[in-house]
Formats: structure tokens, C-alpha cells, sequence
């Protein structure tokens, strides 16, 4: 991936907003239906973004980058982060396991 593609706007505001959820979640604690949809994102990452240490999308930290709430696919391999109603539903409509 050439830096050009790597640098722009959306990707630092993505990677300054997941840094910050990360430390967030160190110090202080993210809800626990943010955290399960940060597992779930890292279940659809497996084979290729958490190996690499880096989202394929767009070259970021593969962990910070899914704390972020924008999806950096699209919505294609998974959504954005949802609130805690939201998050059940899909749980539920997708056969989800706690």
C-alpha cells in the first residue's frame, strides 16, 4: 500500500479516534457491549488483518483500528460500532453467542 493511499484525512481521524478508545478502554473501561463487538470484529479479521498487525484497508494498528465506531470497510465485513440496543438485536439476528 503506497503512504499516499495510507495519508489522508479519514484514516488519521481513525487512527487518532482508536488510540484514544484504546487508552480509554485501559484506564477507564469501555462498556461490555462495545468490547463484544470489538471481539467480533476481531473474529472477522483473523486471517488477515490481526497476523499482519494491520488493518489491509487502510495500513492502521489492527487493534486501536477496531476500537474505532466507523467500520473501515464499508460496512462490508462488519458493521459500525452500535449502541447496546442495536448490538443485541444483530447479536440476535446473526445467531451471536455471548
Amino acid at each position: 500500500m503506497k503512504l499516499k493511499e495510507i495519508l489522508n484525512l479519514n484514516n488519521i481521524k481513525s487512527f487518532i479516534v482508536g488510540n484514544s478508545l484504546y487508552y480509554y478502554d485501559m484506564m477507564i473501561g469501555l462498556p461490555e457491549y462495545y468490547k463484544e463487538q470489538v471481539i467480533y470484529r476481531m473474529d472477522k479479521c483473523k486471517d488477515d488483518c490481526l497476523p499482519n498487525r494491520e488493518c489491509i484497508n487502510c495500513g492502521c494498528p489492527t487493534i486501536k483500528k477496531m476500537m474505532n465506531p466507523e467500520s473501515c470497510n464499508g460496512g462490508e465485513r462488519f458493521p459500525d460500532i452500535m449502541n447496546k440496543e442495536d448490538w443485541e438485536e444483530f447479536k440476535k439476528e446473526n445467531n451471536i453467542e455471548d
